[in-house]
């Protein structure tokens, strides 16, 4: 299996399903059946399985890349997508994606339906990208770390709070946090360049969108080889809500407060470890060192999709 060239095993009709079975806004069951029954009629040979415990979707993903299926669809937030992710990084299986979860910023960025079927359909029929994936430390992000505020809001958030409450329950902490972090005094290393701040928050963006509501990173380009990084700056409360307003509104990028450079490589060094956020999952650890990892995904979106994400053509 694993000698069988790539265009031979990249024409079987073969697909699995990743299904985060606690997602918010998960599909019924009877959408998800729907999907099955369409693809055995197109002749697909399918295998679903269902997340048990955070970061088993890694495993699954990973098997089916060993397994050279041609086709993993996530069902699931971007939590899930983002796991999905690290497990196919570096191999030709391509990601599709029925959303789901609180908010699911890759479906958003890469035109997919937010129906089942028609997600699959968009999928099977539509055009293939690769693009890069982040890496914070051992683990690969998707659409963006976060370091700082944001992550001490992610990380505040419990599940049962996200399943209750959806994005509210991230508007509510945002609004908590904004009363007591102070930012944190932090060493720089972008490619070279040093800078030391008291940084609010960093952001290192493969992908634009943010939360749903804004972008702090709109000028990144998901295949180009960086990362896109936005450094805020202050230490409290005013500084917070200026830079919130600010990035709302889509002024932050003028704002003498906030830095910006492409990057392929950043090293931190800071007085005590910030807390951190990958594509919106609060990590355990505190990376010391982000990088890029040129053309690591392949990925599913609509045929003749267009956006500013994406500065090369789709591929063959």
């Amino acid at each position: 299996m694993r000698d069988e060239p790539a265009a031979q095993w990249a024409d079987r009709r073969e697909a699995v399903f990743i299904v985060n079975p606690t997602a918010h806004n998960r599909p019924k069951r009877g959408e998800l059946q729907q999907v099955d029954a369409w693809l055995q009629e197109q002749g697909w040979r399918t295998t679903w399985q269902e997340t048990k415990a955070p970061r088993s979707a890694i495993g699954m993903a990973a098997r089916a890349a060993e397994n050279r299926c041609p086709l993993l669809f996530v069902c699931g937030g971007d939590g899930t997508v983002s796991e999905a992710a690290n497990g196919l990084a570096g191999s030709e299986t391509v990601l599709g994606v029925i959303p789901a979860g609180t908010v699911n910023l890759w479906a958003r960025e890469a035109g997919l339906k937010l129906k089942p079927l028609k997600a699959v359909q968009a999928a099977v029929h539509g055009e293939r990208r690769r693009i890069d994936l982040g890496r914070a430390g051992a683990r690969y992000f998707l659409l963006m770390a976060g370091y700082g505020a944001d992550a001490a809001v992610t990380a505040s958030v419990s599940q049962r709070a996200k399943d209750r409450l959806g994005a509210t329950a991230f508007a509510l902490a945002a609004a908590r946090e904004a009363l007591r972090y102070r930012g944190t005094r932090v060493r720089i290393n972008a490619d070279g360049e040093e800078h030391t701040y008291r940084v609010l928050m960093l952001v290192a963006g493969n992908t634009r969108k943010y939360a749903g509501i804004t972008s702090i990173t709109p000028e990144a380009r998901a295949d180009d080889g960086f990362l896109d990084l936005r450094i805020y700056r202050g230490r409290g409360t005013g500084d917070i809500l200026r830079h919130a307003l600010a990035t709302l509104l889509g002024r932050h990028r003028k704002s003498k407060k906030v830095s910006y450079r492409r990057v392929k490589k950043v090293t931190l060094e800071w007085e005590a470890a910030v807390p951190v956020q990958l594509d919106g999952d609060a990590c355990a650890e505190s990376p010391t060192e982000i990088t890029v990892a040129p053309g690591a995904l392949c990925v599913a979106v609509p045929a003749g999709f267009t956006s500013p994400l994406f500065s090369q053509p789709p591929l063959a």
